[in-house]
């Protein structure tokens, strides 16, 4: 057997308050969320939740998935190689270089620029800590998980979603390791007041459920690159961009 460096880890342990994935509670969750539809994004999420392959390629990684689950046309194969359409990391070069990204991320300005240069319509809040704020978070966050219906007839429909929402948090007020954050939201409980994050750096955290109150606040600390909060983003395809079948 090989001697593993002391400098190397594997995984990293969830804090208590934060619910594994991989949990029979998660699995209770996510169940109740999907059977009152308050888990549209989950499916097209899962489908294209791949890892981020670099320690700073959250934002570039979260954005692909989500332009991956809009069905968004990169208009560009994936590959010289390959004959397919398809967002990876290596297609998000055209705003910013992925050298610089690799040394330092993105921060959520960056984002938006480089989603609305890929065929997405960003829209991004920086929250304060306001009870406004923080009713505004929720009522997207149940907008967006529920796709934007109302009756149970409409929440069951199953449709694909026509809008997702990408968040930037602080890692610290989540009591994890690391710093400034992004992933993609897949699903909400109502019933445990809980939202299923799907982190991109899964080798260090699988996905887990985060109360919401506990989440709002882990975006309120200042990012030391901008000097503003932290924040979310809900993304849309462009009309012309919208994948509408085999091309």
């Amino acid at each position: 057997m090989s001697t593993l460096s002391s400098k190397t880890v594997y995984g990293s342990p969830l804090p208590r308050f934060l619910v594994d994935y991989r949990s029979k509670e998660s699995e209770t969750r996510l169940c109740r969320a999907l059977q009152t539809g308050y888990a549209v994004p989950y499916l097209s999420l899962s489908s294209c939740y791949d890892a981020q392959s670099e320690p700073s390629y959250c934002g570039v990684s979260t954005l692909a998935i989500i332009l991956n689950a809009l069905r968004i046309d990169p208009q560009r194969q994936w590959s010289p190689m390959s004959t397919w359409r398809w967002y990876t990391v290596e297609l998000l070069d055209c705003c910013y270089s992925l050298e610089e990204v690799k040394k330092s991320g993105i921060n959520l300005d960056e984002f938006v620029y480089l989603a609305s240069c890929n065929g997405a319509v960003a829209s991004v809040v920086r929250p304060n800590y306001s009870k406004e704020h923080y009713d505004e978070f929720t009522h997207t966050l149940e907008r967006v998980c529920t796709g934007g219906k109302q009756s149970k007839e409409e929440l069951l429909d199953g449709e694909l979603p026509e809008e997702l929402m990408a968040i930037s948090f602080s890692r610290v007020a989540l009591g994890q390791v690391g710093e400034g954050h992004f992933s993609p939201i897949a699903a909400v409980d109502k019933e445990s007041n809980s939202v299923l994050i799907f982190d991109t750096a899964r080798y260090k955290y699988p996905p887990y459920w985060a109360p919401i109150e506990v989440l709002f606040q882990s975006m309120l600390p200042l990012d030391s690159v901008t000097g503003k909060s932290r924040g979310y983003v809900v993304l849309k395809a462009k009309h012309e961009w919208k994948l509408k079948g085999p091309a």
